[in-house]
């Protein structure tokens, strides 16, 4: 008795593009982006469809429950699996690891609402502490930020030269100048130059 299979246009979309994948007519990377995919995921998808024919294409959960209403015992398993094997994963590492090791599909966004809740798993942001923005300086010249970059400023029009610039923290002011580098000379030359004219 021959399997009638339901699928659905886009799982459609992959057997055709897979097709011309058989057929040469197309490589691994266009097809991984002609779907949207990594191409680890694409070897995944072609692992399956070889394993199990066009079967393989359907998704594996359909007719199942939603990811938010997953029953209680596969929440408890996955985040057993996760404390155990996966702690510094991220959920979306995590959710390809369920699928390629455990045949667990499970969403990267629910994984992350079940860790975030289960407390193991706080998140990159939240585990930054935010760098507050320091005060600048109250009074002009109490502060001078000084630096040089040689770089090719005029490209093939002439030699490479450093820019010097110095700048005012209170002001923001900007004061730059050309030297043929960063040497003593030219940045006591610039400093003296900038205290004679501002200070």
């Amino acid at each position: 008795m021959q399997e009638i299979l339901t699928m659905s246009t886009k799982e459609r979309q992959r057997l055709q593009l897979i097709g011309h994948l058989k057929h040469g007519r197309t490589t691994v990377a266009k097809t991984a982006a002609a779907l949207g995919v990594s191409e680890r995921q694409m070897y995944r998808i072609l692992g399956r469809f070889h394993r199990e024919g066009d079967a393989g294409l359907i998704h594996h959960h359909r007719g199942h429950s939603s990811n938010r209403g997953y029953p209680e015992s596969v929440r408890r398993e996955v985040l057993h699996l996760y404390q155990e094997a996966y702690p510094d994963y991220g959920p979306t590492l995590f959710a390809e690891m369920l699928a390629q090791h455990h045949d667990l599909g499970i969403d990267s966004d629910t994984l992350r609402r079940w860790l975030k809740k289960a407390g193991v798993w706080i998140g990159m942001r939240a585990a930054r502490k935010h760098r507050q923005r320091r005060e600048r300086r109250d009074a002009i010249g109490a502060l001078v930020q000084f630096d040089g970059s040689s770089h090719a400023w005029f490209e093939d029009r002439g030699e490479g030269c450093c820019l010097l610039v110095a700048i005012d923290d209170a002001s923001g002011r900007v004061f730059m100048r050309f030297a043929i580098s960063e040497n003593g000379q030219d940045v006591l030359g610039m400093l003296k130059t900038y205290v004679q004219r501002f200070c």
